[in-house]
């Protein structure tokens, strides 16, 4: 979901970027035969969603996205995902309820409302896939990774989506390095994740974020966070040794 002032200039951006678009991956494929209900979504993220998502494919999985608009999304993420996988749509406006369908639920909230993320998460969780598509404010994009990743399984995802925000300045009051914004926090998480070899922590343990983070991708205005159960790396030595 794109923020008002910003449709005119996405919109443009997108037919630019939809004109060099070819059918890289499987879910590239569905979203080019979608002749259903608006979606709008970088033409790149497909290609990268269907690297991170297909393993979850025709499973019993949760598929959590904040930002319904239009519901083009929930079906995008139904003809990818298949009928086992439960798809919640989270979103502030009451018409979304209208997208509602058999295993496809909308909850009706505010993204920057802690308690009724966690309301999802008990009646919902545990959750595999996380996407956050909602209102690109900074202060939403943190505190929805806050509240969700720690009720995502070992071995889901977190996509953080139109990290392009934070570059934004009149839309948004961002800017290149700014302090605060939604990508500087996410780039804060490159030291959790590597969190093992700080010198702070070599001989203690390190925070419980760190033992939780797998992998961060850093993509154009999309970042996709890998979950999983970590222990300390331990260096593995292999082959001969020269005499």
């Amino acid at each position: 979901m794109l923020h008002k002032g910003v449709q005119s200039k996405t919109i443009k951006g997108l037919r630019r970027l939809t004109a060099r678009w070819n059918a890289a991956s499987e879910m590239d494929s569905i979203v080019a035969g979608h002749r259903g209900r608006r979606m709008n979504k970088w033409g790149h993220y497909f290609e990268i969603y269907d690297r991170h998502f297909a393993p979850f494919r025709d499973q019993n999985i949760v598929v959590v996205e904040i930002g319904v608009q239009a519901g083009g999304s929930l079906d995008l993420w139904r003809s990818y995902f298949g009928p086992k996988a439960k798809i919640v749509g989270i979103d502030i406006d009451p018409k979304c309820k209208d997208f509602e369908s058999s295993n496809t639920f909308v909850r009706l909230g505010s993204q920057g409302d802690d308690a009724f993320l966690e309301s999802i998460a008990r009646e919902f969780g545990p959750l595999d896939i996380v996407i956050e598509d909602g209102s690109h404010a900074f202060e939403h994009q943190i505190g929805t990774f806050r509240a969700l990743f720690p009720h995502i399984r070992p071995g889901g995802i977190y996509a953080c989506e139109d990290l392009c925000s934070s570059y934004w300045v009149p839309e948004f009051g961002g800017g290149v390095r700014k302090p605060g914004t939604g990508i500087e926090f996410f780039k804060t998480l490159i030291d959790e994740l590597n969190a093992w070899y700080s010198s702070d922590t070599v001989d203690a343990e390190p925070d419980a974020l760190a033992k939780q983070l797998f992998g961060i991708h850093f993509h154009p205005a999309l970042a996709v966070i890998e979950k999983r159960a970590m222990n300390r790396p331990v260096l593995v030595p292999v082959g001969k040794t020269e005499s």
